[in-house]
């Protein structure tokens, strides 16, 4: 779209600067006035769609398979959807009820009534046999297009806009733009009539008041001339009155001046058109209140064209009427100027006329009473021709009316698709299908705040690391026995062979275990090195003194017996609180019997001493296996007893803040030669699927999975087509062991 004159026509449409304005039209395209308009030019209130599988089509009114003719509607205020299925060439259904109806036929219903005729089209082209009726105000119909309807500027050098709509339908969607355009025009042109409309009626009013004033000077003048008998006067007489009469010729021009100065003011002064349109200025010379004037009109249109969808209590109507109000008082003030300056030159030119009539004092009186009457015949004259003059001009000016707004193209379907755009739903699918899980696996990763790797042990605690323990299947809690070759069992000879960089000196080593708190492994740990060492010809004995939750007599699958508390209290001897572990050459347990009300204190007692002095004379390794050191204080009463300790933490189980615990314990010494045991590793995660084990290695791997195994298979794990590695250890971790040794 584009303007359709020159600078003038187009700031008579615009009427203000023409980059501000073009905004304003915009807005004016976009409302719901003008959607209306269209709606009801297309006969938008009525849609018809073709039911598909997956969606429904809309359909232009030229492919519509039969004419749908609204007879009456019970409510134009609300809208109506029937589903219309076809069952035959001239046979429906309606809203799927088996009643068979037929072309023609006249159809009650309590919304509304109708008939539906044939239009003789194919319906073979059509997705299905049923098709939705859907019917809509227009004030609903125009709501939804004023807000799809897109209007923008093709660049800001030109007064050229861009009219766009998106529908499914494309020769819908090219009729809506084309109409669009030609109701705009339309709405351009009803202004221009309505200014010139309004001219002609305020010029029809002022030519009767004039006609009957002009036609009573004319018989009074006649009335004088026959009574009177005037005749013509000497020559020095025809001289003065020469000069007397052009004298009364300026004054008669600024009379008629004056009059319709006074006329106009007092068609703007009058309150009944307060808001009615001011006529075109005839014949005032002022530069400053035509613009007024202009302005003026373009509100009061503004004003009607709001008032159409707003109520007189709108702020923005009220506001335009005391915009109105004021711009009325300036021109009611500017034209009291102008007649205060008309009123200054009359009264000079009238100073003439009084020279010169003294002049004509030889004229008769009764000659110079016709005079006045022929001047005032003159003025009314002179006036009324005027008004006729301006009449034809606004007439034809009327009847030549053009749209300022011209059609640069008119509209036209987009060359392929516009929505949904494939290519970036595809882009966006592909970002969120990789963005999610690596989100969610950042989330899991970033809330979970227990130990996952063996780098979170070293970055939170100087303590060497003595090995690592996989995820065992077994539902024994002793996996180290003779003849077993699991990968499991591997690991604790791996711990075992450690524990020599741990205790290089000591014959018979007393070794702590403990942990953070319950169910990270102790009682399991504590068993399986007792059996690894127990298997090297050692004789062992693994004391069971968590006391206050006992759990290795239930591992080994022993009943409850005699144990700790009863040699404590004087009641047995040590040996017969001693008992083999069935299967295990070489290993003992000394269970903890019934439990105390006050295991702390017991651990106190001095006969607890002397069961240490029994049992290094009997046994070439003890193994303790105490309460968790985070929660009871059993481990660090019995550490003066142990020659080192081992620390339990659990993959996936201890907290994260543990840790600290651990680093607190090692820097201050409260548990002797303390060392960490990882536990229950499972493969995969941040372990990566292999283990590297105790620290104290050789740079060699030990492999499964290829022409032969150095582990016997786990029956109850497929590992066919997976390769594992056992990295042992670090020459860093065996320095800092053997230092932590000394």
């Amino acid at each position: 779209m584009g303007s359709g004159g020159g600078g003038d026509k187009f700031d008579d449409i615009f009427m203000m600067q023409r980059t501000d304005k073009l905004g304003d039209e915009i807005e004016i395209i976009k409302s719901r006035n003008m959607a209306a308009r269209v709606v009801r030019s297309l006969g938008l209130q009525k849609q018809m769609y073709n039911k598909g599988k997956i969606q429904s089509t809309v359909l232009h009114t030229s492919d519509e398979p039969f004419n749908f003719e609204i007879q009456s509607i019970a409510d134009s205020s609300r809208g109506f959807s029937l589903l219309i299925t076809m069952v035959g060439d001239n046979q429906f259904r309606i809203n799927e009820q088996p009643q068979i109806h037929y072309f023609d036929q006249p159809i009650n219903l309590p919304i509304v009534s109708f008939k539906i005729r044939s239009n003789g089209r194919d319906r073979r082209g059509f997705a299905s046999e049923e098709f939705m009726v859907s019917w809509q105000p227009v004030e609903n119909i125009a709501l939804g297009l004023s807000e799809a309807i897109n209007v923008n500027r093709t660049n800001d050098v030109t007064n050229v806009l861009n009219l766009s709509f998106q529908t499914e339908n494309t020769k819908l969607g090219v009729d809506v733009v084309n109409q669009y355009m030609k109701e705009y025009q339309q709405a351009s042109l009803e202004d221009k009539k309505q200014i010139a409309a309004q001219t002609l009626s305020f010029i029809d009013d002022q030519l009767d008041t004039v006609f009957m004033e002009l036609g009573g000077v004319e018989r009074n003048l006649q009335k004088y001339r026959e009574k009177n008998r005037v005749i013509k006067p000497d020559m020095q007489a025809q001289l003065s009155l020469g000069e007397y009469t052009q004298t009364n010729t300026e004054q008669g021009k600024m009379g008629v001046k004056i009059k319709v100065i006074d006329q106009v003011l007092a068609y703007i002064s009058d309150d009944q058109n307060r808001f009615k349109i001011v006529p075109s200025l005839m014949g005032i010379d002022n530069a400053g209140l035509s613009p007024s004037i202009m302005d003026y009109n373009k509100l009061q249109l503004e004003r009607e064209s709001s008032l159409r969808n707003t109520p007189h209590s709108n702020p923005v109507i009220l506001t335009m009427e005391a915009r109105l109000d004021k711009m009325r008082l300036d021109m009611i003030e500017t034209l009291k100027n102008v007649r205060q300056s008309q009123m200054l030159e009359l009264n000079q030119i009238q100073g003439k006329t009084q020279e010169t009539n003294r002049l004509i004092t030889s004229i008769p009186s009764k000659e110079k009473q016709m005079l006045e009457v022929t001047r005032q015949q003159s003025i009314l004259q002179e006036l009324y021709q005027y008004l006729l003059q301006k009449k034809l001009e606004t007439a034809i000016a009327s009847a030549s009316t053009i749209s300022n707004i011209k059609v640069i193209e008119p509209a036209m379907q987009a060359g392929g698709l516009v929505s949904p755009n494939k290519k970036g739903i595809y882009m966006i699918a592909l970002f969120l299908g990789v963005a999610i899980p690596i989100g969610i696996v950042f989330l899991l990763e970033f809330l979970n705040d227990k130990v996952k790797s063996k780098s979170d042990i070293e970055q939170n605690t100087a303590a060497p690391i003595l090995g690592e323990i996989g995820h065992s299947e077994e539902g024994n809690a002793l996996v180290v026995t003779k003849n077993n070759r699991k990968f499991v069992a591997e690991q604790f000879r791996v711990i075992r062979s450690n524990l020599q960089y741990i205790l290089p000196k000591v014959d018979k080593p007393v070794m702590l275990v403990t942990s953070s708190f319950s169910g990270e492994g102790k009682s399991f740990i504590s068993t399986n090195i007792g059996s690894v060492i127990a298997l090297s010809g050692k004789r062992t004995v693994i004391l069971e003194f968590d006391i206050r939750k006992p759990k290795i007599m239930h591992g080994l699958g022993l009943h409850e017996r005699k144990g700790i508390t009863n040699y404590l209290v004087g009641s047995v001897s040590l040996n017969e609180v001693l008992y083999p572990v069935p299967g295990v050459d070489n290993l003992f347990v000394l269970p903890c019997g019934p439990v105390p009300p006050n295991p702390a204190e017991m651990l106190l007692n001095e006969m607890v001493d002397k069961m240490f002095r029994e049992l290094k004379s009997q046994f070439d390794t003890i193994i303790i296996d105490t309460a968790p050191v985070g929660l009871v204080s059993d481990a660090i009463s019995l550490s003066k007893f142990a020659d080192s300790s081992i620390y339990i933490v659990r993959h996936g189980y201890t907290l994260k803040k543990q840790l600290q615990l651990i680093d607190e314990i090692y820097q201050q010494n409260k548990l002797p030669r303390l060392s960490i045991i990882i536990n229950d590793i499972k493969g995969g995660g941040s372990y990566g699927g292999y283990y590297g084990y105790g620290g104290f290695g050789y740079g060699y791997g030990y492999g499964y999975g290829g022409n032969g195994n150095y582990f016997e298979s786990d029956s109850s794990k497929k590992n066919k087509g997976w390769r594992k590695w056992i990295t042992i250890g670090s020459k860093k971790q065996i320095k800092n062991s053997k230092q932590n040794s000394v």
